[in-house]
């Protein structure tokens, strides 16, 4: 296997272990709300068991899950996403320190200028009230 070759595939397997880690995120997320919800709608008709309910919960994470990253049009939008950003270029912590300190500047000087106008605007409508 060619360099180039061999370089893309350790690639796109690293890429794709995050398309899978989001997945186990996504079943994750489902299996929380899903307990809540069991546990929320069970107790209104008696005490609901939270091993059964935490267990149906994880069979409906898992399910919804592997259904979504068997879904051809869902995998590939979550491969293009990861591959986009493998592609992004995250800034320095000197170059984010440098941004912070531009951001924070500059709304202080937006800020005062937003207060000049409105001192200005107060005076004027504070003239014109007075006639």
């Amino acid at each position: 296997m060619s360099e180039t070759v061999q370089d893309n595939h350790v690639r796109t397997l690293g890429l794709q272990r995050w398309v899978q880690l989001a997945y186990m995120a996504l079943g994750l997320l489902v299996l929380w709300m899903c307990d809540r919800i069991i546990v929320s709608i069970w107790s209104k008709f008696a005490e609901p068991n939270p091993t059964a309910a935490t267990a149906l919960a994880a069979v409906i994470g898992f399910a919804v899950a592997f259904a979504v990253y068997r879904n051809e049009t869902a995998n590939r939008v979550s491969r293009e996403v990861v591959g986009e950003l493998a592609k992004v270029t995250w800034p320095s912590s000197q170059e984010t320190r440098v941004s912070t300190v531009v951001v924070i500047v500059t709304s202080i000087i937006a800020a005062m200028i937003i207060g000049a106008f409105d001192a200005v605007w107060s005076a004027i409508t504070d003239l014109i009230y007075k006639v």
